[in-house]
């Protein structure tokens, strides 16, 4: 059977050639087929009740004020360690404490505001306001305000505002802080739903959240008139969330008022008007810990929670409340504490607010506890409405490249994926299992209903899966066949009308399924939120698709008795999870056939996908040991077909070959060249091609040096058969003009002789002689460039070999060359020293000497730390091709140093030197 799927991307576009007539006909049937019901309603997201529920843990029941506190540091470190500070995330939790004091404006009566900004994180920096008592002196209470999903005022909302005044107006000092993706942080790269492509990248999304509100407790604790004994946390919403949060697990907070901000998760289940956000539920919280236990956490320090009874939004306090009180009240009362856990529900107006009432229960919680004997704190608030400030007059001054969730995955998935060293297939598909949570599941069949249509049998299945999915299927058969294709889409199988009948017409059974959150087994309600729930319960989407897959195929070979089970997959979800079943589950899948598959899941982070568009592409830490080549290996990459497979899918899977030190130059020469060919099971010849061309001084350098395999290798994964090649040196001599003499004009002809070679040898490596390109660095980009401007040049053509062939190229890169040698003679202070012919041999050898209108096309590449070729050369040409109407990019590279191959530090160069050559050289 692999010989036969290997055909099948050829088949299948024959196929839709010249079968037209017959599928478009076919289609209204199989459209119908397709589409017919076979769920009860609703029947997924009853499902994925059933699934999570159980798995949220219950209070544990303990008997003594020791034995809790033996258990809460357990759940303290297990949530801090395995889920805030997975992966980099240990290391920025052990970053330094830096802030940046700035401006202090002039606030209403008795305080004053100073602006800040702290740093996170290694770059990334969150504002501040720090709300000062003009009287101040001695230990003061500190209270940490925290907002909301308030994305336009962020921390300038009034009742925000308002809360931080009434606080200093009370002698205490108040932390104003924005919160990530409110206010001045509300950026695209700062959607909460992208903090999940640092989990993809292995790193805890949710660590950003959490060390902005530790390292704000750091900034207010260190002022010296923090009082350490006196510290509040507050918020609404999403602040209430963060409230919770660090007030469980920091143990500095003192006092803690979260309002209408969370629930347990057992709440959430079946309340979905709670489903939280990314942070809200983070992979594998529950694995350690409920809402409720973070509650309980607080015992025996002062806690009032804040409900509103009729929550517009979330965590409405007639249902939200009291199963956190249920489980933090018994844990209290173990303290005899039990005052410490106060609740307030706000009435008017009831809906989701920090309103007055709410900041009036807030003061007297804070006159309660943090008040001097004898001296309570006013619990009625002081009206101070005509001294807000609006935002822009609040804002402060951050860097202008903050890091965000976006920038900071880009930066963790450069050097990724890092698999274990020397690892077995075995070990490594074990790995594999671990991330994406997979099990072997057991599958039963119900075959609902079965009818027939011309040729055709369709029965309509219902496949239970570890009797907690439901997965629908409609089989299609037409004749007997012992082998059948699995097909899943992201579309649904609704949109699989076409693909089932071209593989009906091969003689193939097909079976068209939904798995997990696709077609017919959506979630009919708040989907993606039930897929983070999924992931915070310890389970993964991408397991659950797989599994499903998986334990379908041994259904098809065990119960239905069938030989040889492929899948094939329409989009890049249903690529991924059918390329990880066929990993995790060799013996059951025989190949499989992907349609618009991603090449790399770095894809995922370079388009900024959210996790709110597909939650099994954000698998905690797959991309930290997987990509997707690493997985179709596990399938075996002879059983992996990709149907016109995208430029990257070549680019990241094609396979190079090399073939090395062919002799190019005639007989007497040593010097050799390495061929680098395109994969032909990507992409078919005839190739265009790319003569590369050393750097070195003209004294130094080899075609096979680091610079010229990146180049290569890079070149023919994207369709072109690539000539690196060495030429005559010269000995290294005092100046550029010594070494020139020795090798002028030679080691141009032998570049010239390498262009003449490949169009000798067109049939043998396939090569389009019409669409031939140069690229080469320092020397090489002059070289390149000369071999550029002097396309067959009688002056300057070799004699031999291959006479009758041209060398003119018809595009060229050259990179941080030298192209007017007199310039760089002038800015070396060296052109006095020439002699005439010294002068007039830099003259010849430099390409702005030599430009004529039908020169080809120019990409030049430069960096701004160049220090041994000044940008100017690189400038010196492009005016010079410009002045001759030549096509000409000029590209400097901030940052970049002498020498650099197409993946520098500074900027990824492949899309744009293969664009340019992809423009000039494939027709």
């Amino acid at each position: 059977m692999p010989s036969q799927l290997m055909y099948r991307p050829l088949v299948f576009c024959c196929l839709i050639a010249l079968s037209l007539t017959t599928v478009t006909a076919a289609e209204p049937d199989l459209k119908a087929w397709l589409a017919e019901p076979i769920l009860e309603k609703d029947l997924p997201w009853k499902e994925v009740q059933a699934f999570i529920a159980p798995k949220v843990p219950g209070m544990p029941e303990v008997s003594s004020v020791a034995e809790w506190k033996k258990t809460a540091d357990r759940i303290r470190q297990d949530v801090l360690n395995k889920v805030v500070y997975r992966g980099e995330a240990a290391k920025w939790r052990d970053s330094k404490l830096n802030v940046v004091w700035l401006e202090t404006i002039t606030g209403g009566p008795g305080y004053k505001i100073q602006k800040l900004r702290y740093e996170a994180l290694p770059g990334l920096w969150v504002p501040a306001l720090l709300y000062i008592p003009n009287e101040l002196s001695g230990k003061v209470p500190v209270v940490m305000n925290v907002n909301g999903h308030d994305r336009k005022d962020g921390k300038a909302a009034d009742y925000k505002q308002i809360r931080c005044i009434n606080q200093a107006k009370r002698g205490m000092l108040a932390l104003n802080v924005e919160w990530l993706g409110m206010g001045q942080l509300n950026t695209p790269g700062f959607t909460h739903y992208k903090m999940n492509q640092l989990d993809l990248c292995g790193t805890s999304g949710l660590a950003p959240f959490y060390l902005a509100m530790k390292k704000g407790l750091d900034v207010l604790l260190s002022h010296p008139n923090a009082d350490p004994n006196r510290v509040a946390v507050t918020g609404l919403s999403g602040g209430g969330w963060q409230t919770i949060f660090i007030s469980s697990l920091d143990e500095r907070v003192t006092l803690s008022n979260p309002v209408a901000g969370y629930s347990s998760f057992l709440t959430r289940v079946y309340h979905t008007k709670d489903l939280g956000d990314s942070e809200q539920t983070p992979n594998d919280l529950a694995l350690y810990a409920d809402y409720t236990h973070l509650t309980a956490m607080r015992a025996p320090r002062p806690t009032l929670l804040t409900n509103n009874s009729k929550d517009n939004c979330c965590f409405e306090s007639g249902y939200a409340q009291p199963p956190l009180l249920k489980a933090a009240f018994p844990i209290y009362k173990l303290y005899d504490k039990e005052d410490n856990l106060q609740k307030h529900i706000n009435d008017d107006p009831g809906t989701h607010n920090f309103l007055k009432d709410n900041r009036e229960a807030l003061y007297r919680m804070l006159s309660a506890h943090f008040s001097q004997p004898g001296k309570p704190l006013p619990v009625k608030e002081i009206a101070c409405e005509d001294e807000l400030f609006t935002a822009d007059e609040l804002k402060v001054e951050l860097p202008a490249n903050n890091a965000d969730f976006h920038s900071l995955a880009l930066k963790l998935s450069q050097n990724l994926p890092r698999p274990a060293k020397n690892a077995s297939s075995q070990s490594r598909r074990a790995s594999l299992k671990k991330i994406v949570h997979s099990t072997q599941t057991k599958l039963t069949g119900t075959e609902v209903s079965q009818k027939t249509a011309d040729s055709t049998t369709i029965k309509f299945w219902k496949l239970k899966v570890d009797n907690d999915w439901t997965v629908p299927a409609v089989q299609f058969s037409r004749k007997p066949s012992k082998s059948t294709t699995i097909v899943v889409a992201d579309a649904g199988r609704q949109s699989l009308a076409a693909t089932v009948e071209i593989l009906l017409s091969q003689g193939e059974n097909v079976l068209a399924v939904d798995p997990f959150y696709f077609g017919e087994s959506k979630i009919s309600q708040r989907d993606f939120l039930y897929g983070l729930l999924v992931a915070t319960v310890g389970e993964r989407p991408l397991g659950i698709q797989a599994g499903q897959l998986a334990g379908i195929a041994r259904w098809l070979k065990q119960d239905q008795e069938q030989t040889a089970i492929q899948i094939q997959a329409v989009g890049p979800r249903s690529s991924l999870f059918t390329l990880v079943a066929a990993a995790l589950e060799p013996a059951a899948i025989t190949g499989v056939s992907l349609q618009d598959s991603y090449g790399s899941l770095k894809e995922i982070l370079e388009q900024d996908k959210p996790v709110s568009q597909a939650p099994e592409l954000f698998c905690f830490g797959l991309l930290k040991e997987f990509d997707i080549k690493a997985i179709v290996a596990l399938a075996g990459s002879e059983r992996v077909q990709f149907i016109e497979p995208s430029e990257r899918v070549k680019q990241e899977l094609s396979h190079v070959t090399v073939k090395k030190d062919v002799s190019y130059l005639g007989k007497g020469r040593t010097e050799k060249l390495d061929l680098y060919l395109p994969d032909p099971k990507f992409q078919q010849g005839p190739y265009p091609a790319v003569i590369i061309i050393h750097g070195g001084g003209w004294h130094g350098g080899d075609k096979a040096a680091r610079r010229e395999i990146n180049i290569g290798t890079n070149l023919a994964k994207a369709g072109y058969v690539c000539a690196s090649i060495n030429y005559q040196l010269a000995k290294k001599q005092s100046k550029f003009t010594d070494n020139l003499k020795q090798v002028w004009p030679g080691h141009l002809q032998d570049c010239k002789t390498a262009v003449r070679f490949l169009r000798k040898h067109a049939d043998q490596y396939q090569i389009d002689t019409k669409h031939i390109g140069a690229i080469g660095g320092s020397a090489g980009g002059h070289l390149v460039a000369m071999l550029a401007v002097t396309g067959d040049d009688p002056k300057l053509e070799p004699q031999e070999p291959y006479a009758g062939f041209s060398s003119r190229i018809q595009a060229v890169v050259p990179m941080y060359g030298a192209h007017d040698l007199i310039a760089l003679a002038k800015s070396r202070d060296m052109l006095s020293s020439f002699s005439e012919i010294e002068k007039e041999l830099s003259r010849q050898a430099s390409a702005v000497s030599h430009i004529t209108k039908d020169d080809p096309p120019f990409l030049i590449l430069h960096g701004t730390k160049d220090a041994l070729v000044p940008v100017e050369q690189s400038e010196l040409l492009a005016a010079a091709l410009k002045q001759g109407n030549i096509p000409v990019e000029l590209l400097i590279i901030e940052g970049a140093p002498h020498s650099f191959h197409l993946q520098p530090k500074q900027q990824d160069l492949r899309p744009t030197v293969i664009g340019f050559f992809d423009r000039h050289l494939k027709p």
